[in-house]
């Protein structure tokens, strides 16, 4: 058992050559845990500031993507002292709690991903202000292969948010859809703080009027059957307790995709599919271009939810 020391913490490494992904759809070689190791070191730095006190679900799979695999929401009682834990409701008007990770740090990071955490699903509120979120999702799942429906989704909701003032981002999930994420400031002063249910009338709103525009193509009905092969937009992620994939989290899926920032200009590439990056290309991609939601955080603005919504036509 190797022991690595990351922030001041000695962290035990067990089974690096534990094969974790196999089965990849290019017949290419299987990819081992010190492989998985090796890539959330290298993107720890942009990876992050998107973590940073946030709850985290956890989907651990300790025999790999063909094994079993469960969702994590409370912290193990093994895990070290060190780790940040946060005491959350169940719901908002709860008793119960769940005591979630959070990840601050690369230690963190780097033990999670040694106990075989393949996704990290982050909350869309931190922990200091939990009902209360600082992004808004829109999570556009294709029904088919065809990609145009994605761009044109993603573009039609770029337009009708800018038009809003705000500044969205795009995202590919590294599964099946694209991300397009609002990042939202907060002012801390009564009857200023959008609670999640606020939010998401302006999402839920969105949606409606680029269905609206596009019936053919959009649908807003949750169950697939119902879909008729039309690009569903979710907005279900915009509720308390409801999570969404962390940029740069890899997929439990063959290849090992990765759920991968993008530049709004690459939304017309006409090779762009939602696994175009996996762990054998990011880190090129990384080295080669500046990291597109750098001014995230920065690009959050307060928005008035009742002007906003008399404003969407």
């Amino acid at each position: 058992m190797n022991k690595i020391k990351i922030n001041n913490h000695l962290i035990e490494i067990s089974k690096e050559d534990k094969i974790l992904y196999s089965n990849n759809l290019d017949n290419s070689e299987d990819i081992t845990k010190a492989q998985i190791l090796e890539y959330y070191k290298s993107i720890s730095k942009l990876m992050l500031p998107q973590l940073k006190n946030r709850p985290l679900m956890m989907r651990r799979y300790p025999n790999g993507i063909n094994g079993k695999f469960f969702y994590q929401k409370n912290i193990s009682s093994y895990f070290p002292h060190w780790i940040k834990r946060a005491k959350i409701l169940l719901k908002t008007q709860s008793n119960k709690y769940n005591e979630y990770v959070v990840c601050q740090n690369e230690a963190t990071l780097i033990y999670l991903s040694n106990q075989a955490v393949l996704e990290y699903h982050i909350w869309l509120s931190k922990i200091d202000k939990i009902n209360y979120p600082d992004k808004l999702i829109f999570d556009l799942d294709p029904s088919t292969l065809d990609f145009e429906p994605l761009r044109k989704c993603a573009l039609m909701l770029k337009e009708l948010l800018e038009n809003l003032d705000l500044v969205p981002f795009l995202m590919t999930t590294g599964s099946h859809g694209l991300h397009v994420v609002v990042p939202i400031k907060q002012i801390n002063k009564p009857n200023k703080l959008i609670d999640f249910a606020t939010l998401k009338k302006l999402a839920d709103r969105c949606a409606e009027q680029i269905v609206i525009k596009e019936p053919e193509l959009f649908t807003l009905k949750i169950r697939k059957k119902s879909r008729e092969k039309k690009l569903f937009i979710d907005t279900l992620r915009n509720q308390y307790g409801a999570t969404s994939i962390a940029p740069y989290s890899t997929r439990a899926k063959p290849n090992c995709p990765i759920a991968t920032p993008l530049n709004w200009q690459e939304i017309y590439q006409k090779d762009l599919h939602s696994q175009k990056y996996n762990i054998k290309n990011i880190i090129n991609r990384i080295k080669s271009i500046e990291d597109p939601w750098s001014s995230f955080f920065k690009s959050a603005k307060n928005i008035n939810i009742n002007q906003a919504l008399s404003k969407i036509k």
